[in-house]
């Protein structure tokens, strides 16, 4: 039986989209405990995500829990080309866009680039959610390489038709360019210090796994706080990789046309980076006139939660309202 991600901040993320009967987006449909807690409550969801192995698992957990299927619709593709996926999602019933969410629709809706711009203006939403964590689906398969944790070569794609994974940047960039990723990227204070061993290193043989190169940051960090010495490391060339701060801030500009008067944009972000972009962001459209920021501090998961879930401790939750 399928083990699904836990939804970090489920509740106070989908109370904060104030479902009624109409269409949301989840921007990043994971597991799809958003999605399926969203439906449940009366709404319909266009669930995107990047990773097809998602998109198969939601299937088939939709299909085992007996939920409505004509109320999910889902898309393969980045969250930052949102308007296109809108458009190929809609491009055959723009007016009604009830369907069974079935695996050819899937192979339909996977060629975003291939359809023919049309208007987007009546296809409105009534809000959006984001949920940028890395789910625990990528970070128990050994294979995707996102976790130090487990043997795997280093990948770290979230979308495997990308063709540059974090082995490529790890031993093709120079040592100026490690130490400003990991720097920029990853906040690490050993930035240069890393990015030295780790240009020796593979001067000897390439940095090819996962725990290889955990063991070598390792050495270099040592274990001077409660978090791995790898984590920064590791999420910097992850980001790297994905392009997770571009894509994000490219979603947030093309999500706020899509959603309706009075419809809430919810992010949950995980690290200081994303949450920056996200704050930025949201304040830059309160003064445009766009809206209100309805969450002037983030919301957290309390101590029962994080007892429950430890990886959902970084978790903080912005809300935008449109007006």
């Amino acid at each position: 039986m399928d083990q699904y991600h836990r939804s970090v901040l489920l509740r106070e993320a989908v109370d904060a989209l104030n479902i009624r009967d109409a269409w949301y987006l989840d921007c990043t449909l994971g597991d799809g405990g958003h999605s399926i807690e969203i439906i449940k409550r009366g709404g319909k969801v266009v669930g995107i995500d990047v990773d097809p192995q998602a998109l198969e698992r939601v299937q088939r957990r939709f299909r085992n829990e007996e939920n409505d299927e004509n109320k999910l619709r889902l898309v393969k593709g980045n969250f930052r080309d949102i308007k296109n996926l809108i458009r190929t999602c809609f491009a055959r019933s723009p007016v009604s866009p009830d369907f069974t969410a079935r695996s050819q629709n899937l192979a339909f809706l996977a060629d975003a680039k291939n359809v023919k711009q049309t208007d987007t203006a009546s296809q409105k939403f009534a809000g959006a959610i984001f949920d940028l964590g890395v789910s625990s689906l990528q970070l128990e398969s050994p294979e995707r390489g996102f976790s130090f944790a487990k043997l795997g070569p280093l990948d770290m794609r979230m979308d495997p038709s990308l063709a540059v994974a974090a082995l490529d940047l790890l031993n093709a960039l120079s040592r100026k360019e490690l130490y400003g990723l990991f720097k920029n990227l990853g906040e690490e204070k050993y930035s240069k210090r890393l990015a030295d061993t780790l240009v020796s290193a593979r001067e000897v043989r390439p940095i090819k796994n996962t725990l290889e190169l955990a063991e070598i940051v390792e050495k270099v960090v040592g274990r001077r706080e409660k978090i791995h010495p790898a984590t920064r490391v590791f999420q910097a060339l992850r980001i790297a990789v994905n392009d997770e701060l571009g894509a994000l801030q490219e979603g947030l500009d093309q999500v706020k046309d899509l959603i309706e008067k009075n419809g809430h944009i919810v992010v949950i972000s995980f690290q200081s980076l994303e949450d920056r972009i996200v704050k930025n962001t949201f304040k830059q459209w309160e003064i445009m006139g766009l809206g209100k920021v309805l969450t002037k501090k983030p919301v957290v998961p309390d101590d029962l939660e994080i007892a429950d879930n430890p990886r959902s401790r970084s978790a903080k939750m912005r809300v935008f309202e449109k007006l």
